[in-house]
């Protein structure tokens, strides 16, 4: 794992119902007996699945489009 000194501050924004959603998981996951699940946790775990994915960028011109193009490569992982 990388030390924290490599690790790069990036401000996001989303829709109050993401956020809540992710909270929501992280309280889950302490109530069934694992650890409360920090949001950056979770984002950072996103990502990383999705770098391990083979993610076709090519011509993307909105975010619906780029959500469209993830959940298809997630159907293409499994």
């Amino acid at each position: 794992m990388e030390s924290k000194a490599d690790y790069r501050r990036v401000p996001i924004t989303m829709p109050k119902e993401m956020y809540t959603y992710m909270l929501k998981l992280g309280t889950k996951s302490e109530e069934t007996g694992g650890k409360k699940l920090q949001v950056t946790w979770i984002v950072r775990c996103a990502l990383k699945a999705i770098m391990n994915m083979d993610l076709d960028v090519s011509n993307i011109n909105s975010e619906k489009e780029l959500e469209s193009r993830i959940k298809e490569a997630l159907r293409k992982y499994k």
